[in-house]
C-alpha cells in the first residue's frame, strides 16, 4: 500500500484567495481614491472589510510570534480582537 505524505496547510483556501482578489486601484484614471479591486469597496489605511478580516484570520493561524509582530506593525491589528 502507498502512503502520502501532505503536508497540512493551517490558513485556510478563502484567506489566500481573498488577500489576492481585494487589491487597491485607483479611480480616475489613475488619479482618484483608492477602492478595492474585487468588491469596489473604499480602500481605507488596512485595506477593504474583506481583506482585514482575511488578514485577521492569517494572523489567528500563524504560529509564530515573530510573524505577528511583523503583522502588528505593518497592519496595525491588535490579538485581542480589537484594532490597535
Amino acid at each position: 500500500m502507498v502512503s502520502f505524505s501532505v503536508r497540512h496547510d493551517p490558513v485556510p483556501a478563502s484567506v489566500k484567495i481573498d488577500l489576492e482578489l481585494h487589491k487597491p486601484y485607483r479611480t480616475w484614471f489613475g488619479l482618484g481614491r483608492l477602492r478595492c479591486e474585487w468588491c469596489r469597496h473604499t480602500w481605507g489605511a488596512h485595506g477593504c472589510p474583506q481583506r482585514r478580516s482575511a488578514v485577521k484570520l492569517l494572523a489567528s493561524c500563524i504560529g509564530s510570534d515573530s510573524l505577528r509582530d511583523v503583522l502588528t506593525t505593518l497592519i496595525g491589528f491588535s490579538w485581542d480582537g480589537g484594532a490597535a
